[in-house]
């Protein structure tokens, strides 16, 4: 799943390493019913992840609340060019 979200989400893995790995790992979980309940779910994580920090990080804010925004609907449609974290 987190490789599937980096993917499709944040674009970090491109299509062509996401098509290798589905390769090796013999599906593709992007195809699963219940991908986007749980891409959902790991996308508030690390949305909720950068906000933790940015409480004690102020270089973190504009991070956190563009995660925000993307979740929200704000930023246009998938991949978000999330930046890491720590």
């Amino acid at each position: 799943m987190s490789t599937a979200v980096r993917a499709k989400t944040t674009g970090a893995v491109n299509a062509r390493e996401y098509g290798e790995f589905c390769e090796a790992y013999g599906y593709d979980v992007t195809t699963w019913e219940g991908y986007p309940i749980l891409a959902g779910a790991r996308e508030l994580r690390m949305t909720t992840f950068a906000a933790q920090h940015a409480a004690s990080n102020e270089e973190w804010i504009g991070q956190a609340q563009y995660r925000i925004d993307c979740l929200r609907g704000r930023s246009g449609p998938r991949p978000w060019p999330w930046k890491g974290i720590l």
